[in-house]
């Protein structure tokens, strides 16, 4: 556990190596989110993204794989740190949301708001869980080169498919039942079902697929 939390210390230092283009890329999401309640439902999932992704772009573009192969770690450790440092990133980020929520919803700056905010909430967070458990697998296998694209890709989908239905409920009675229905389930524990049954998945396809990764000199 020791050597989890020093690749997840380490992670945070190479976070503040490119601090400046998160900061940016946050900030404006984060002055969008307080006027308009599309901004909003994308804004843990980009936060999440542009922090815990970008990191991990950075260390694989500077060699992570040869210092991981040399130093006093095992493959799994490392794996269980990516999660750890993806999870830390989806909590900065409801923090920052619940601010701009509340920030907005305290001098009315919204027009309006479809979805209240413990079903925004748990649309964020789940949508954090799955670019995670997507970018995880896929970046410790083929590395920011051959995983930008599809990565970039995956991101749209996931993160604009939450939006779509925001913009869609506005004139959708339909849509407007679903996310009522949703807000009035146990979300809570159908959340931590959903984020357990995920990462585990995840992890394990991460673990499996990065021991077998050969390091090419």
């Amino acid at each position: 556990m020791n050597n989890i939390i020093k690749l997840v210390k380490l992670s945070y230092n190479n976070l503040l190596a490119i601090k400046k283009f998160p900061i940016f890329i946050v900030s404006i999401f984060c002055l969008s989110s307080i006027f308009n309640p599309t901004f909003s439902v994308m804004l843990i999932g980009m936060i999440t993204f542009v922090t815990a992704y970008q990191t991990m772009a950075y260390e694989d573009t500077y060699g992570i794989d040869y210092f991981i192969a040399y130093a006093p770690v095992s493959k799994k450790e490392y794996v269980a740190s990516r999660y750890l440092f993806g999870i830390l990133m989806t909590i900065v980020a409801c923090i920052v949301f619940s601010l701009v929520y509340f920030i907005s919803f305290k001098f009315n700056l919204m027009e309006y708001r479809i979805i209240d905010y413990k079903t925004n909430l748990s649309l964020g967070i789940a949508t954090s869980v799955i670019l995670i458990s997507i970018s995880i697998p896929v970046l410790l296998y083929l590395g920011i080169k051959k995983a930008r694209m599809a990565m970039s890709v995956i991101f749209m989908i996931v993160v604009m498919i939450p939006s779509m239905g925001v913009m869609s409920a506005e004139e959708s009675e339909t849509i407007r039942k679903i996310i009522d229905t949703i807000g009035n389930m146990n979300s809570n524990l159908v959340l931590l079902i959903f984020v357990a049954v995920v990462l585990s998945i995840s992890y394990v396809v991460s673990n499996t697929l990065y021991l077998k990764k050969e390091i090419k000199e």
